[in-house]
């Protein structure tokens, strides 16, 4: 019963923070929104920063881990970049309106997992190089996506998926 009440929160939240904005994103008006008790908030969240760290981490986990085992890595990528782009004002949101959460490296962490799980299935994690190079790595492939979300003209996310697979792929090749 926690999981949907969070993702029910969580879903209300995104909604709000993407129509109004982080700082006028509430835990009342959320809960009103929801026809929820305010308890219940409180049952499963502290503050709406550790919502928002929920968030991030359940939308990244419904994206990637979620699919792991029945989606290539090459059709996660997009499916990721694309949750991001539909979700831009949401994100703009919470990385210009408050510092308490990292938003790029909750998503990176997140990424790495995907991208170990790669080096694994080749056979390729080998020593903690490879795994410095994973978190260096996905903090950029993070910042990429991201940047994109303020930029005047954005690239479309399919054209940038393409790029980061294109990337991994030759670094697979001269690994």
């Amino acid at each position: 019963m926690s999981y949907i009440m969070q993702k029910r929160i969580s879903q209300i939240f995104i909604e709000q923070v993407t129509k109004r904005g982080f700082k006028h994103t509430s835990v009342a008006k959320i809960m009103k929104i929801g026809n929820i008790r305010r308890q219940s908030f409180y049952d499963n969240f502290q503050d709406k920063y550790e919502l928002l760290e929920w968030t991030v981490r359940a939308m990244m986990e419904d994206d990637i881990q979620s699919n792991l085992d029945y989606l290539s890595w090459q059709e996660i990528i997009p499916l990721v970049f694309y949750d991001i782009e539909l979700h831009a004002k949401f994100y703009r949101s919470v990385m210009d309106d408050q510092c308490e959460i990292d938003v790029a490296r909750e998503i990176s962490l997140n990424l790495m997992t995907l991208l170990l799980h790669i080096l694994e299935k080749k056979n390729l994690v080998k020593d903690d190089q490879a795994r410095d190079f994973v978190e260096t790595y996905c903090l950029g492939m993070t910042y990429t996506m991201l940047d994109n979300l303020y930029r005047v003209h954005p690239k479309e996310y399919d054209e940038l998926s393409k790029k980061v697979i294109a990337a991994i792929e030759f670094t697979f090749r001269h690994y």
